[in-house]
Order: structure tokens, then sequence, then C-alpha cells
């Protein structure tokens, strides 16, 4: 049971259990919760370590400590503990891919996110509903030539395009790194391929905080590559903070724009959630709304006024950071940015470590996955949907996976059976 592949293996079946447990009977959700109890003790007892398979454990089990809360204040208990069952399965899919640090299948990682990249592309873009157009170089003709009327489990509505370019771009900066710096050109010509096709998807998405995510993460990638870049992205960020410093409120204006939720002035009405949201978290400091329920109390506790007679639906703050405290309360809040704060300070230090040229250039990568994920989280939530969450999280895992991998780890005869 040391065996990092097969601890991920055994993880498998529980998630899909707790991702979907609106389709499945009751006891199969409690059921997959032992499994996965149980599979964590018997793998802690063989590797004998509790709480030290990554830095984060703490932390995650402070988030799974924080869930019962979120329970008790719900309004709507039934949906939230579907979420809660979905949230569960996350930090599952999360350690199964950490723990393939140790396995000596790691090599194939780099191949893998942009396999993924690619398939995650062919199974998001038939199946988004593109309904507007925002940016207006984008012909709204081309829509009618991409494939449509895909869906799948837990999407019977189709994709919103903020949540496809939400779960594509942070694969975008992996493409970047390894196409840059490959292990040989069979990697350079995937890696190329994923980020032409990667890039194309995210542009016709039309999200904008997608495209700012990748804007930053792009200088950092390839300033950390090519160190006469950083002295380029630095006077161009200067340039920027310049020009924000005098003209800022008409361009954000500009670049927000209108918007399917918010209208014609998006700033306004995002401006208006996010005081919802805050006061949320003023009032439940400990626990927040329960997962799930920003829509709920804020509708019947704190209406939206710019939107009062709008039928639009705004399901979440458009904020992971103001998403997290509204809805799991400060502990929430000051937990996740501890994840991400060791998931980066994990990134940066395997970069400044590793001696083997692959393992520095995933790590590259994966620090701008984090950049673009984190940006874009400024002015939506990716991790809202259930079916981005997972996605998500498996590479949060292969960030973490990345970040505690050793130069040369050598596996036991046990651990590579």
């Amino acid at each position: 049971m040391t065996s990092p592949w097969l601890l991920g293996l055994l993880a498998l079946p529980p998630i899909p259990i707790l991702l979907f447990s609106e389709h499945f009977p009751a006891w199969a959700s409690w059921l997959a919760l032992i499994w996965l109890a149980a599979l964590f003790v018997i793998y802690s007892i063989h590797t004998r370590r509790w709480l030290s398979h990554t830095p984060a454990d703490l932390i995650l089990l402070g988030m799974l400590l924080i869930l019962p809360l979120g329970l008790w204040a719900s309004p709507e208990r039934d949906e939230t503990l579907l979420r809660t069952f979905a949230f569960v399965a996350n930090i599952a899919l999360f350690y199964a891919i950490a723990a393939q640090s140790r396995s000596r299948y790691f090599r194939w990682i780099g191949w893998g996110l942009l396999a993924a990249g690619l398939i995650l592309t062919a199974a998001t873009i038939p199946g988004t509903r593109f309904v507007s157009s925002k940016l207006p170089l984008i012909d709204r003709d081309l829509y009618q030539l991409l494939p449509s009327g895909l869906r799948l489990p837990g999407d019977k509505n189709g994709f919103n395009p903020n949540m496809t370019a939400g779960v594509l771009a942070p694969f975008l900066p992996i493409a970047l790194a390894l196409s840059l710096k490959p292990q040989n050109g069979w990697q350079r010509a995937l890696a190329l391929v994923t980020l032409a096709t990667l890039s194309l998807a995210v542009l016709i998405t039309q999200s904008r905080g997608a495209l700012l995510g990748l804007a930053v993460a792009v200088p950092v990638v390839t300033g950390i590559l090519y160190k006469p870049l950083r002295w380029v992205w630095w006077a161009a960020g200067l340039a920027v903070a310049a020009v924000l410093a005098v003209k800022g409120g008409a361009i954000v204006n500009l670049f927000l724009g209108a918007s399917d939720v918010f209208g014609k002035n998006s700033l306004l009405g995002r401006s208006e959630i996010w005081s919802r949201a805050l006061s949320m978290g003023r009032d439940f400091p400990f626990s927040g709304v329960g997962l799930g329920m920003f829509q709920t109390v804020e509708t019947t506790l704190y209406p939206i006024f710019v939107h009062a007679t709008s039928s639009v639906v705004i399901p979440h703050p458009h904020n992971i950071f103001l998403w997290a405290l509204a809805e799991m309360g400060y502990p929430g809040l000051i937990a996740f940015l501890a994840f991400y704060l060791v998931l980066m300070a994990a990134l940066i230090r395997r970069y400044r470590r590793a001696r083997e040229r692959s393992l520095r250039m995933l790590a590259v990568g994966l620090i701008g996955s984090l950049v673009a994920y984190l940006v874009h989280g400024f002015v939506d939530v990716p991790l809202y949907s259930p079916l981005s969450a997972i996605v998500l999280w498996g590479l949060f895992g292969a960030m973490m996976a990345v970040g505690i991998r050793e130069d040369g780890a050598a596996l036991s005869a046990r651990d590579a059976a």
C-alpha cells in the first residue's frame, strides 16, 4: 500500500460518487467517505506518516474541519451537503496526484499535463454556451463553425464561457514553458500544438479575466526562463502602472465593459456583489453561509439593487477570495490563502533547487499556471462549478507533486512494485 500509483488508483472509485452524489443513493456517498478515510489510515500506517504527506496537510485538514460548520449554518443543507461531498472529492484527487511525486511514472507528468490540456479543450469547447460578444475582434459567425451540443454529467445546461476559460487557461503556461525548453523534440511538438490550441480556445471564450491572468502569467514564465526579458517585463509593468495611475478608472471600465451577468456596467455590478460577500463574511465570520449558498443568502438577506429587476442568476461573488469568505467564513479564507502560498512556495523552492532540467521547467510552467488562476480569480470563481473544481484541484495536486519531488528520488522495491 506504499505504492503511490496504487494509492491513486484506489482513491479514484469514490471520487465520481462524491462528485455526482445527487445521482447515487445516499448510502453510496457515506460509503465513499468511509472508503477514503480507511485508505488514508492504511496508507499513513504503512508510510508511518500522518500529517506530513505534503506541506499542505494541516491546511487541508482545517478545510475539512470547517465543512461541518457550513452545513450547520446553511439554509439549504441538502444542497450544501452535495457541495461538501464534492469538496472532499477534490481533496482526495489532490492527494492521489500529489502522491505521484514518489512514483516511477513521474517522468511522464509533463506529457500528461499537455495531453490533459488538449483533452479538456475537446471536452469543454463543444459544450460551452457562447451567447455574447465581449471582444470586438471576434466575429460572431465564428461560433457557427464550432461543434456544439456536448453535455457532460453535472452540466445539463452547458458550460459558461468563463468556466471554460478558467479550466483551460492554467494549462497554457505549462505548454509555453515546455515548448521553450522541452525534454526533447517530440515534447516540443506536442507543447506547441497544445499552446496553439489552448490560446485559440481561451480567446474564443472571450473571458477577460482569463486573458488578464495569462497577460500576467506569460511574462512570469518567460521572465523566469530568460533573464534579459525580466527587464523588459519590469519596464512594461511600470509603464502599465503609470497609465493606470492616470486613467485607471476609465481603463478598468473599458476592460470590464458589458457583461452577460452585470449588464452594461460590469464594474458597478461587481462592486455591489463584492460588498454583499463582505457583508456575509462580517455576519457569518466563523462558518460562512455554507457551500453553494451565496445566491440563496444574497437574495434573502442582501438584495442587489442594480439587478433588482433582472432575472440573471449570480451564483457566486466573482472573486475566489470573497467566495471563500462568504461561504466558508474567515477560517476558510485564511485556509485558502495559506494553501495558495504553500503551493507557490513549493514550486519556487523546487525551481531553485532542482538539478533536473525537466523538473525545473515543470515548476516554471506550474508557477505560471498558479499565477493565471489567481489573477483570474480576482474577477471570477473558477472553483464554483464542481466540474471545473475537480480539474483545478487535480492541477493543484500536480503542482504539489512537482513541488515536493526530489532530484533522482529513488523508489524502494516496495514503492516500485
